[in-house]
């Protein structure tokens, strides 16, 4: 195989495995903040959704952010921040 073709196939692996771990990172945090924050509305509130509305946003950005970072160390070649 050329080794032009092995690095595009390699790059191609890479953007689909990103996009497999967003959604499915997304999922649970979602799944997780919804469950969470059904269990906070059902024992602080009687009949309010707030902390299900709520939890369920924060599930979503934490799922932006770790894509965002898992990206940005691919970009950078794989090396890991010391800072984080």
């Amino acid at each position: 195989m050329e080794p032009n073709k092995t690095k595009k196939n390699t790059n191609v692996l890479l953007v689909i495995n990103l996009i497999v771990q967003f959604f499915v990172e997304t999922f649970v945090a979602m799944a997780l903040g919804y469950f969470i924050g059904k269990y906070l509305d059902k024992w602080l509130f009687d009949d309010q959704i707030i902390l299900t509305y709520v939890f369920v946003v924060i599930g979503v950005f934490s799922g932006l952010r770790n894509m965002i970072k898992r990206v940005l160390r691919n970009i950078d070649g794989g090396k890991e921040d010391e800072k984080s």
